[in-house]
């Protein structure tokens, strides 16, 4: 695929504490056929910087600012009216991953931002697979299958893998500082939507690492609640959502399927388990006849969203409870 008319652009990532990942990306990028420049800024959170070569490198002290402080720093040093955001543990199978990413957001005027498609590589384990199944990050394989290699417009964008316009993030203010615990690219979705259509490429697809792992899932999540939380707090969420918070916490439905356990017995936890179960299947269910899905994924998918949804709830008790950050 060849575009003469695409224009330069600057490849923004943050990292911490991951040069062996970095490396492994900055390679695929050094390898992207693009007909323009590209500048790569790489903003590091460190107290130990180490320049790396060919690109612009901008280390900043370990102050756990957040994600959104790291990300505003590399639009800070953005020379190009078009940015991509990628994280630093994504690999780009393609070649014409940038092209596919940013042709059509050049192509159409009103867009201001695209979203490129995320899945996991295929060595990944059952458990890395049903995150993927499950939409995260980024909508995951669930999302590029509802895509059926279109460009659509969407709602949401996550920084993971995506292009903007420039200017489009500087009316917006920039992400939201505020946002320390995660959520900042949810909340420019919102904006830049008043500004624009946001597309979703499914072809444009990076590998995102997957965490693979029950403990390490249930720390990602544990932090989602606690950034969910924050939100609401800090009065950054849309209407409703707090009232959505408390609809969708499984620890709630538990609780009540328990307080009902001395007349009805473990009936209503079971029917609530198997609800669970029953809803999970409805959503990672075509994925058995997937070739290229494993089955073991399917099988513990519901295993792994039940973990997800007790961490979340987990964190949001923890952000009401002892988080000051969060108040």
């Amino acid at each position: 695929m060849t575009e003469p008319s695409l224009p330069p652009i600057s490849i923004l990532i943050c990292t911490r504490d991951r040069r062996a990942m970095l490396a492994q990306l900055l390679q695929d990028l050094r390898k992207q056929d693009y007909p323009a420049a590209v500048q790569i800024v790489v903003v590091e959170e460190t107290d130990a910087p180490a320049p790396i070569a060919g690109v612009e490198y901008v280390p900043h002290p370990v102050r756990n600012l957040g994600i959104a402080h790291a990300r505003n720093l590399a639009l800070a040093h953005a020379r190009h009216d078009l940015v991509v955001f990628v994280d630093d543990d994504c690999r780009i199978p393609a070649r014409d991953w940038l092209q596919r990413l940013v042709a059509p957001l050049v192509a159409d005027e009103h867009a201001v931002a695209a979203q490129g498609g995320v899945c996991v590589p295929s060595d990944a384990n059952a458990i890395g697979w049903a995150e993927s199944l499950l939409g995260f990050p980024g909508g995951g394989i669930t999302r590029l299958r509802q895509a059926q290699g279109k460009v659509q417009e969407t709602t949401e964008v996550s920084t993971l893998n995506a292009a903007y316009r420039k200017e489009a993030i500087l009316r917006a203010g920039g992400l939201d500082e505020r946002a320390r615990l995660g959520g900042e690219d949810f909340l420019l979705a919102r904006r830049l939507a008043e500004q624009g259509r946001l597309l979703f490429v499914p072809d444009a697809l990076v590998w995102h690492a997957p965490r693979g792992d029950l403990r390490a899932i249930w720390r990602w999540f544990v932090r989602r609640g606690r950034a969910e939380v924050a939100l609401v707090r800090q009065g950054l969420a849309p209407p409703g959502f707090g009232s959505w918070l408390v609809r969708a916490s499984f620890s709630l439905k538990l609780a009540l399927a328990l307080a009902l356990f001395p007349w009805l017995s473990g009936w209503p936890v079971l029917l609530l388990l198997g609800w669970h179960a029953s809803a999970t299947w409805r959503r990672v269910g075509w994925a058995w006849r997937d070739a290229e899905v494993p089955r073991k994924a399917v099988l513990v998918a519901p295993l792994v969203r039940l973990v997800m949804d007790l961490a979340a709830d987990c964190g949001r008790m923890r952000a009401i409870f002892a988080d000051k950050e969060c108040s």
